[in-house]
């Protein structure tokens, strides 16, 4: 039975199923836990949370459930109105879209020519010190020896370092692995991935080397994979494909049995195909049971595998991965993939944009020099409101124009945008 309690009213061994909270306020990344320290329940107090629901199903009841207490306390306050703030529709999607992309400067320390083949070099020595790792802890795997996950330590604080002085550095050298390297340098690429987008949420450092952790040894249950199903080309068949979405529980089964191995790391491995409408694998659980870095890690686990060169697809660029993603309907945490968009600096393909010469244009790819600028194409002078011709503007270049915004289709009058949007796209543009 549920029940909704204080949090001043909590005690140790009390499963803790929901708080009045949203996942951007919960102090950690589990939804749903059993209290054992009374650190966690000081947490929660001292992130304002004053509410909580208890599961007495799953841990130890409150000695007086005090539903009855919270409608007392919210009888007696005052009335709220409940009339809504009045928000004009275009200030309202300023307010939920407004972005300026940030400067180099801004976003990672500023380094000198020499400074950064420096830290390309760092970055370099840990990509290829991680790959021999992973090959070797995932050969363990297979041969059924407990995971050494201790060994990878130091090549995890090695990425964060690198990600933590320019994340472009080591995930550009991330990105050129081949098919061949796929298996292993996927697994490298998804734990940078996850330390960058920890911090852009501002995750408790304390818990970025965990993160980390988990990235790196998301994947192991795949060594229970035939390597001539692993590395198909063509489509699987239903018992091949069966195999395949066993590997989740095959990984965490074999971390499980390994000595060090992290919770983050333990729930990523087994839920990293879970998907938020509660149609992925293996347990096909609904949003509301998955966690913060679950949902990180799918998005992480997506992006780097749409994105490189493997047996069976062609690798899509940054900002068409970005779109793609965006489309699928229930498959990640949106809020999230904004989050994730924002790391890196890539705006997806389709995205409404505002330029710093008072036009309207579309995100039509990313800059070849910097994939953190894109190319968009202009179709709308806003200070004489009407079309212009489209011209394709790449905004990593000197002297050119900039990205102001990202724009609300709709703020503008596009109550059609995918449709409009794909015309702007398919256009032909004088050259």
């Amino acid at each position: 039975m549920l029940h909704k309690i204080r949090t001043s009213e909590l005690e140790l061994g009390m499963f803790v199923h929901s708080m009045d909270a949203s996942w951007l306020e919960n102090p950690f990344w589990r939804p749903r836990f059993v209290l054992r320290e009374t650190e966690q329940i000081e947490r929660l107090v001292s992130n304002g949370i004053t509410w909580v629901t208890i599961d007495d199903t799953k841990g130890k009841s409150p000695q007086k459930p005090l539903e009855q207490e919270a409608a007392s306390v919210k009888a007696t306050e005052p009335e709220r109105s409940q009339k809504p703030a009045t928000v004009s529709k275009r200030s309202a999607g300023t307010a939920l879209r407004s972005y300026v992309p940030p400067t180099e400067e801004q976003r990672f320390t500023r380094l000198s020519p020499r400074e950064r083949a420096a830290e390309v070099r760092k970055a370099s020595g840990a990509i290829k010190r991680s790959r021999t790792a992973v090959m070797n802890l995932f050969e363990d795997a297979r041969l059924g020896n407990a995971v050494k996950s201790k060994k990878l330590a130091p090549l995890v604080e090695q990425i964060s370092n690198s990600v933590s002085v320019d994340p472009t550095i080591i995930l550009n050298i991330a990105r050129l692995k081949t098919k061949d390297e796929y298996t292993y340098l996927h697994s490298v690429a998804v734990s940078a991935l996850m330390i960058n987008l920890a911090r852009k949420m501002r995750l408790p450092e304390a818990q970025i080397k965990d993160i980390g952790m988990a990235g790196m040894l998301h994947d192991v249950g795949k060594m229970a994979i035939p390597d001539n199903i692993l590395s198909k080309p063509g489509k699987l068949d239903d018992n091949e494909w069966e195999t395949v979405r066993n590997h989740p529980q095959r990984g965490h089964e074999i971390l499980s049995a390994s000595e060090g191995v992290c919770d983050i790391a333990l729930e990523v491995c087994l839920r990293h195909h879970e998907k938020m409408d509660g149609t992925g694998y293996p347990g096909k659980l609904p949003a509301d049971d998955l966690s913060i870095i679950t949902r990180m890690s799918s998005i992480c686990d997506v992006y780097d595998a749409i994105t490189s060169q493997r047996p069976y697809n062609t690798p899509l660029s940054a900002s068409q991965a970005l779109a793609k993603m965006q489309s699928w309907s229930g498959h990640f945490d949106q809020l999230i993939l904004r989050d994730f968009a924002d790391s890196l600096g890539v705006v997806p393909i389709g995205t409404l944009v505002r330029l710093s010469h008072d036009e309207l244009a579309i995100v039509i790819g990313e800059s070849p020099s910097n994939y953190a600028a894109p190319v968009v194409r202009t179709f709308q002078a806003l200070d004489k409101d009407h079309a212009i011709t489209p011209q394709d503007i790449d905004t990593g270049s000197k002297n050119t124009r900039k990205i102001l915004a990202i724009e609300e289709p709709e703020d503008w009058g596009f109550t059609d945008w995918p449709v409009f949007s794909a015309e702007l796209l398919a256009a032909k543009v004088p050259d």
